[in-house]
């Protein structure tokens, strides 16, 4: 499929030493919109915060691969950014 190359994987940032996992608590945007590298997408939930998580690349977000409330592994991947 032509359109993978051009899709960046959304994961969860090492939050903080020790921490493996993150609950993924809410998100900003939906499949569809526009968004800008930088901008906050979505928040997870540690033992330690809350954290707002940025965007890796500007484009469109072509997807969530998880869902609120999902406790997902530090790295993985939980959506795409579709880039031009």
């Amino acid at each position: 499929m032509s359109d993978q190359a051009n899709l960046t994987p959304i994961k969860i940032p090492a939050l903080g030493e020790g921490l493996e996992e993150a609950r993924l608590l809410k998100f900003f945007k939906q499949p569809g919109e526009v968004i800008q590298k930088d901008e906050q997408i979505y928040q997870v939930e540690t033992d330690k915060a809350v954290v707002d998580v940025e965007s890796p690349s500007a484009g469109t977000l072509d997807s969530w691969t998880a869902g609120e409330g999902d406790v997902v592994a530090i790295g993985a991947v939980v959506g795409y950014v579709k880039t031009n």
